[in-house]
């Protein structure tokens, strides 16, 4: 499709991508130094959500944007478009609403050609993965915690007498063990996250009953688990696209880390709807983005004692 920015009329975007992030819009000033082409997701649920596209380029530019290709998802605009001038520049944001059925979508990268008194230029959008309703339950899970029917009172009357009784009994023990031998209790060590993380893939590489979608399932659910006690958010319970955004918003995650996460959390997904079998190498590369996310992102002194020292 084609346009002009020069004038207040404005046609609609339809066809504009999904968003590349959820929760929001973009960070920082619009006014930037080149054309942009912006997406991003507002209010997402399991049924849809609103998609936002924004365009900023100068004020004379024409320009031509592809539509997405998107089989088993629909989107419709909402409302009119919003043209705003900021000095030299114009930005246009428009919403759409989507939807459709239960599953994982990947929006290909939208392009957009520029014609301008500055120049032209050609704009291009990440590709996008959208997730309605496809987190399935994990087992084990724990359930909701639902409040008692009927408020319980506390039988202080009875519970005296059961106190005055287990000091009695305390005191008693003390006099019986006053001269045994003192135990000594050993002291069990846990073993560090990253180590327990590589452990619990080495187990499940070495399970016989599992097949090369059991295995991704068990490197996407190690990953999260690990990110979730060590990197302090609700990975386990998290979508892959809120993983994602809370990795974009640590400033001292180390560089390379969120495509790694990305092709982690995403192995079930490359698994279950790969065209051909599965190369042998795929599991080996996975591995080396598992050790290599856990290499840069363990605690330093897991022991407090080896810590101090």
């Amino acid at each position: 499709m084609r346009s002009s920015l020069a004038g207040v009329p404005w046609p609609s975007l339809a066809g504009l991508a999904l968003v590349a992030a959820c929760g929001g819009g973009p960070a920082g000033p619009w006014a930037v130094d080149g054309p942009v082409l912006r997406t991003w997701l507002e209010n997402p649920a399991d049924a849809g959500g609103i998609l936002v596209v924004q365009l900023e380029v100068e004020a004379d530019a024409e320009w031509d944007l592809s539509e997405p290709e998107v089989r088993g998802l629909t989107f419709q605009p909402k409302g009119e478009p919003r043209v705003e001038q900021i000095g030299e520049r114009v930005v246009l944001t428009e919403r759409f609403t989507y939807g459709g059925p239960e599953g994982m979508y990947e929006i290909p990268a939208l392009v957009a050609t520029w014609t301008g008194p500055s120049g032209e230029g050609t704009l291009r959008s990440e590709p996008i993965w959208v997730d309605l309703a496809v987190e399935p339950p994990r087992e084990g899970e724990l359930a909701d915690i639902t409040e008692p029917p009927v408020v319980w009172t506390v039988p202080w009357g009875a519970l005296s007498v059961v106190g005055a009784l287990g000091m009695l009994l305390a005191g008693g023990l003390v006099v019986a063990f006053r001269n045994a031998g003192r135990q000594v209790v050993p002291k069990i060590r846990r073993l560090p996250p990253d180590t327990r993380a590589l452990h619990a893939w080495a187990e499940a590489c070495a399970d016989p009953g599992l097949d090369d979608f059991g295995k991704a399932l068990a490197i996407s659910r190690i990953f999260r688990e690990y990110a979730e006690e060590v990197l302090g958010f609700p990975a386990v319970a998290w979508t892959t696209s809120e993983i994602l955004v809370q990795l974009g918003r640590m400033d001292h995650l180390p560089e390379g880390n969120i495509p790694r996460a990305r092709r982690l959390l995403r192995a079930t997904d490359r698994v279950k709807f790969a065209d051909a079998v599965v190369r042998a190498e795929l599991f080996e590369d996975l591995e080396a983005d598992l050790r290599g996310f856990l290499e840069s992102t363990r605690p330093r002194y897991w022991d407090p004692e080896e810590g101090a020292a």
